[in-house]
C-alpha cells in the first residue's frame, strides 16, 4: 500500500473522529440543559370573561316576627301569595294566662314611669348645675405688679452722690494746683532771696491733706459705683421675679379655665346620660304599651292574635325558619317567615377571584337559568377574602327564586401594544415577572441564556395579560412560556418547539 494515500485515509479518518466526538459531546451536554419554547411580546386583543353560578333570590324581602308568645295555629306555607287581608299566621293563648301577663305588663309599666319620673327630675338638677356653673365668676388669682420706682429713686440719689464727689475732687485739684503755682512762685522768690525756705516748706505741707482728701472722696465713689451695682442687680432680680410670678399666674389662670371647662363638660356628659337614659326609658315604654294593646287585642280575641301585612300586601312567602309548624310554641320576636314583594326582581350572588378585577358596578351580565337567558347588572361587589362577592341584579316573570343561576360577566375587548400569554408570568408572592432569552455566539453556533425582567400586569383574560415595566423598556426578542425543568436568570438552556414537551411552569 502506498504510504502517502495511508497516511491521507489516516488523516482524514481522525479529523472525521475529532469532529464526531466535538459534535457528540455537545450533544451529550446539551442533555441535561433545560429546554424552553418561545413567544414573542406583541400587539393583542384582550377579552376577560369571568364565569360563575349563584342562587337566585327575591330581592326585596321582609322577615316576619311573632308579635307574642303563643302557639301557631294556622301558618302558610312556603310559595303562598299574599293579598288585602289575608292572614299569615295565627298564635294563640290561653286568655288566664294573658290576663296574669297583662298584669304584670301594666306593673312593669308603672315601674317605667317612675323611673322616667326620677331620671326628669335628675335632669331639671343636672341642667340647674350646668346653668350655675355657666353663669358663676370664676376666682381668677390677682395679677403680680411691677414696682421700680423705689431702684430708680435710688439710682437717681446715687448718682447725684457721685456727681458732688466729682465736682468736690475737681474743687480740691484746682486748690493743689493753686498751692503749686504758688509754690512755684515762691521758689523764684526764695532763688531773689526774697523768701525764707520754711515758706516754700508750709506751702508744700497744705498739698498732703487734700490729697488725702481726694483719696476719702475717691474711695466713696467707688462705694457708689459698688452700691450701684447692687441697685442694678436687685432691680434686674425684681423684673425677673415679676416675669416668673406673671408666667405662674397665666398658668395658673389657664388651670383655672380649665378646670371650669372640665367642670362644664362632666355636667353636659352627665345631661347627655340622662338623655340617653330618658330616651331608653321612653321607648321601653312605648314598647310595654304596645305590649299591653296587643295582650289587651289578644284578650278581646279570645286569646287569638291574627298576624296580617300592613303594607305591599302582594308578596309571596319564600321561606318558613327550621321548626316553625302548626302546633309550635313561639315567643314575642321569634323569627317566623320571610315574605318577598312580587315585583319579578331578584338578586344573584355569585363569588370570583380577586384575580378577575374587570369586574365593576353597572356592568351587564349574561344569566343563564336552565335554559332560559336573562340579562342582568351587577349592583355591588364586595370583597371576601381572596374572592369577591358579585351582587346580580335581575328582572323576570319566570323566576320565583331559588333556582341555579350560571352567570356570565364580560370586560370588553380591547386592544393593547405589549401582550404576553400567562404562562409567561411568573409570580414570587409580591412582584410578577418574566423570563426572555438572550443569544451568545460561540464558534460553532449560539448558546442561549436566561435573563429575568419585573413587569407590571395589566388587562388580562383566560389565555393573555398585559405587560408593562417601570424599569427600562420591554424586551424585544423571546420570552420564556413554558420548560421542562426550573429555569432562573442565568441558566443556559435549549430552545425546542412548545409541543416537544409537557411544561413545567
Amino acid at each position: 500500500m502506498d504510504y502517502k494515500k495511508f497516511l491521507y485515509r489516516v488523516t482524514i479518518l481522525f479529523v472525521g473522529l475529532l469532529i464526531f466526538l466535538t459534535f457528540f459531546s455537545r450533544t451529550l451536554l446539551d442533555l441535561n440543559v433545560p429546554r424552553v419554547s418561545l413567544a414573542f411580546i406583541q400587539r393583542g386583543t384582550i377579552n376577560p370573561e369571568a364565569r360563575s353560578s349563584g342562587i337566585v333570590t327575591p330581592a326585596d324581602t321582609e322577615r316576619i316576627f311573632a308579635p307574642a308568645d303563643g302557639r301557631i295555629t294556622q301558618i302558610l306555607q312556603r310559595g303562598d301569595e299574599t293579598g288585602f287581608d289575608t292572614v299569615l299566621f295565627t298564635i294563640t293563648n290561653d286568655v288566664q294566662f294573658l290576663r296574669n301577663s297583662l298584669e304584670q305588663e301594666e306593673h312593669i309599666l308603672r315601674v317605667n314611669a317612675l323611673n322616667i319620673e326620677q331620671t326628669t327630675s335628675n335632669l331639671a338638677d343636672a341642667r340647674r348645675r350646668l346653668a350655675q356653673l355657666q353663669e358663676q365668676p370664676l376666682d381668677l388669682p390677682a395679677a403680680p405688679t411691677l414696682s421700680l420706682w423705689e431702684f430708680d429713686i435710688q439710682l437717681d440719689a446715687n448718682t447725684a452722690s457721685r456727681e458732688t464727689l466729682e465736682n468736690t475732687i475737681a474743687n480740691i485739684e484746682l486748690d493743689i494746683q493753686t498751692i503749686r503755682d504758688d509754690i512755684a512762685t515762691l521758689e523764684l522768690l526764695y532763688a531773689e532771696g526774697i523768701v525764707p525756705r520754711q515758706d516754700i516748706y508750709a506751702r508744700e505741707r497744705d498739698i498732703t491733706p487734700r490729697e488725702r482728701d481726694i483719696a476719702a472722696r475717691q474711695a466713696d465713689i467707688e462705694r457708689l459705683a459698688q452700691a450701684r451695682e447692687e441697685i442694678y442687680t436687685r432691680r434686674q432680680q425684681a423684673i425677673t421675679n415679676y416675669e416668673n410670678a406673671r408666667s405662674t399666674h397665666t398658668d395658673s389662670v389657664a388651670a383655672t379655665q380649665r378646670a371650669r371647662r372640665e367642670q362644664i363638660e362632666a355636667q353636659q356628659n352627665v345631661i347627655t346620660g340622662h338623655n340617653f337614659t330618658l330616651a331608653t326609658q321612653n321607648m321601653e315604654r312605648e314598647r310595654i304599651e304596645a305590649r299591653i294593646a296587643n295582650l289587651q287585642e289578644q284578650i278581646d280575641r279570645d286569646g287569638v292574635v291574627y298576624v296580617e301585612l300592613e303594607e305591599f300586601p302582594n308578596r309571596i312567602v319564600t321561606e318558613i325558619m327550621p321548626g316553625i309548624d302548626i302546633g309550635s310554641v313561639v315567643m314575642e320576636g321569634m323569627p317566623i317567615m320571610t315574605t318577598a314583594l312580587r315585583n319579578n326582581r331578584f338578586i344573584i350572588q355569585a363569588a370570583f377571584p380577586q384575580s378577575q378585577d374587570f369586574i365593576r358596578v353597572n356592568q351587564d351580565v349574561d344569566v343563564m337559568v336552565a335554559a332560559n337567558r336573562i340579562e342582568g347588572t351587577t349592583t355591588r361587589v364586595v370583597p371576601d377574602g381572596g374572592r369577591n362577592i358579585v351582587y346580580i341584579e335581575v328582572r323576570s316573570s319566570q323566576l320565583s327564586g331559588g333556582e341555579l343561576a350560571q352567570v356570565t360577566v364580560s370586560g370588553g375587548a380591547t386592544t393593547h401594544p405589549s401582550v404576553i400569554p400567562l404562562s409567561a408570568l411568573s409570580y414570587d408572592g409580591q412582584n410578577y415577572s418574566i423570563m426572555y432569552v438572550v443569544p451568545v455566539e460561540r464558534r460553532f453556533g449560539n448558546d442561549y441564556f436566561v435573563r429575568q425582567m419585573q413587569v407590571d400586569v395589566g388587562r388580562r383574560d383566560s389565555r393573555y395579560a398585559v405587560v408593562s415595566t417601570r424599569f427600562g423598556e420591554l424586551p424585544t426578542g423571546p420570552i420564556i412560556v413554558n420548560s421542562d425543568m426550573p429555569v432562573w436568570s442565568g441558566l443556559r438552556v435549549r430552545l425546542v418547539a412548545g409541543h416537544e414537551f409537557a411544561p413545567t411552569r
